[in-house]
C-alpha cells in the first residue's frame, strides 16, 4: 500500500509539475517552497502536492494543512493536517464532506497557499 501511495504522489507531484527528487543531503539556504494549483482528488483520497525550487535535490518534510470553506473566497478553516515530503504529496482521508479546499504548506519561515480553491463532495 505504501509503495501505491508513493507512486501515486509522485504522479500527482509531475501531474503538478513538481519535480519529484531523489533523497539527498543538501543545503536547503535557498530554497522555495512551491505548491501545486490546487488540491487534488485520486484514489478516494484529497492530495496536496508540496515541493521546494532552487536546492538541488533536497528531500525534506513539509507540514500541509487541508483547509475547507463554504465558497471560493473563504474563509477556509483547517480541517485536517499532515506531512509531506518535498517532491511529493500530503494525502488525506476522504469523509471531510463538501466544500471548496485549498492546501496551506508550511517549512521553515515560508507558507504556501494553493492559488485555486478546488470544490469537492466526498
Amino acid at each position: 500500500m505504501r509503495k501505491l501511495l508513493g507512486a501515486i504522489a509522485a504522479t500527482a507531484a509531475a501531474a503538478a509539475g513538481l519535480t519529484v527528487a531523489a533523497p539527498a543531503h543538501a543545503s536547503t539556504a535557498a530554497c522555495d517552497l512551491v505548491t501545486a494549483k490546487s488540491v487534488g482528488y485520486s484514489a478516494s483520497m484529497l492530495y496536496v502536492a508540496v515541493g521546494l525550487e532552487g536546492c538541488s535535490n533536497s528531500v525534506t518534510e513539509v507540514r500541509v494543512e487541508l483547509q475547507k470553506g463554504a465558497s471560493a473566497s473563504g474563509p477556509f478553516s483547517t480541517v485536517a493536517e499532515t506531512y509531506a515530503y518535498s517532491g511529493g504529496g500530503a494525502w488525506f482521508d476522504e469523509g471531510t464532506g463538501c466544500g471548496y479546499y485549498v492546501g496551506v504548506a508550511h517549512w521553515q519561515d515560508q507558507t504556501e497557499t494553493t492559488p485555486t480553491p478546488a470544490y469537492y463532495c466526498n
